[in-house]
């Protein structure tokens, strides 16, 4: 999906993350590259412990700091390396060029703050504006995500989680940041819910134009939203290319395990065929291809050496040595 070229808009190039606990290394993402175009969306879809948060949150450099080892590659946004960077100087990034939804509503708002403030926090900090101007942009927010202007003074345990999840996407999007990263941002909702507040994203995103990084498990959300999709397993990326690549010519054992779970109305099937086993253990994984294990078409040699990454069509690639 990506190669030496850099992206005008965002690349990422040989992004390694570790963590230490209890003495241990957890390999956490393993040489992760990929890009992302100016208003275009990237999925990255894979399963619980992938790495994906960890690869949205090295972007945004917001990796616990307790528990984070080691960071390597580079992050090149608009041109700028923001691992490269000293920190007072990635901070105006935050929340003003690039924001973050993150998974859980319920952690991610300050329980003790009514929500009009916690949405004009990034107002005043970001565009300067006083209390007052940063009130009725905050305001105009909650509007803008269906939530009347007249509960802003309320706190929110006052919400339902579907209700957070907006005032979560109103913060994100209060200073119109040109970069999105959503981590699976309907996770905790209902499905009725959940197609809402996809709709609501995908409608900002129009109007603001802004690019997007949405991270999920749900492959009919990366139908419906996303240009580009990156495939990851045990903190790299096994197959990427557009949308229709992959929905189409799904290529990897692991992308075609995942299409092969889901159900299918038009066939008549007694049970799902899930992809065997579990993920690596991070700590120790396997040599060679990290989905060998797990693997129906492995041989010898896919646990052997490093496993290339095969450009099968333009823009179109692959990390198996059995195709």
């Amino acid at each position: 999906m990506a190669d030496n070229k850099i992206c005008d808009f965002l690349s990422v190039r040989d992004l390694e993350v570790e963590y230490s606990s209890g003495g241990e290394v957890i390999h956490a993402v393993n040489g992760v590259s990929f890009d992302v175009e100016s208003g275009k969306t990237l999925g990255l879809v894979g399963e619980t412990g992938a790495g994906k948060t960890t690869i949205a949150k090295s972007i945004l450099r917001i990796l616990p700091d307790h528990a984070t080892k080691a960071v390597r590659g580079q992050i090149f946004y608009k041109g700028q390396d923001l691992l490269a960077m000293p920190l007072d100087e990635m901070r105006p990034f935050r929340g003003s060029q690039i924001s973050m939804i993150f998974q859980d509503p319920m952690t991610a708002l300050n329980p003790t703050k009514v929500v009009a403030d916690q949405i004009s926090e990034g107002l005043v900090l970001h565009q300067g504006l006083d209390k007052a101007a940063a009130r009725v942009e905050a305001n105009k927010m909650l509007e803008m995500v269906g939530i009347s202007s007249d509960r802003a003074d309320e706190y929110p345990h006052q919400f339902s989680g579907g209700m957070k999840q907006r005032v979560v996407i109103a913060i994100a999007l209060a200073c119109n940041p040109l970069l999105l990263i959503a981590d699976e941002p309907t996770t905790a909702l209902d499905v009725t819910i959940q197609a809402q507040v996809l709709d609501l994203i995908a409608d900002l995103k129009a109007k603001l134009n802004t690019a997007m990084i949405l991270i999920t498990h749900d492959l009919g959300v990366v139908a419906d939203q996303c240009d580009s999709v990156a495939i990851v397993y045990a903190g790299q990326i096994v197959e990427s290319g557009s949308k229709e690549q992959i929905f189409d010519h799904p290529t990897h054992p692991y992308t075609i395990g995942l299409f092969g779970s889901l159900p299918d109305i038009s066939k008549d099937v007694d049970r799902l065929s899930p992809v065997e086993g579990l993920p690596p253990d991070p700590t120790n994984l396997p040599a060679g291809c990290k989905f060998h294990p797990r693997c129906p078409k492995a041989t010898e040699a896919c646990a052997q050496g490093e496993i290339p990454n095969k450009e099968l069509a333009p823009g179109h690639f692959c990390r198996c040595i059995n195709i």
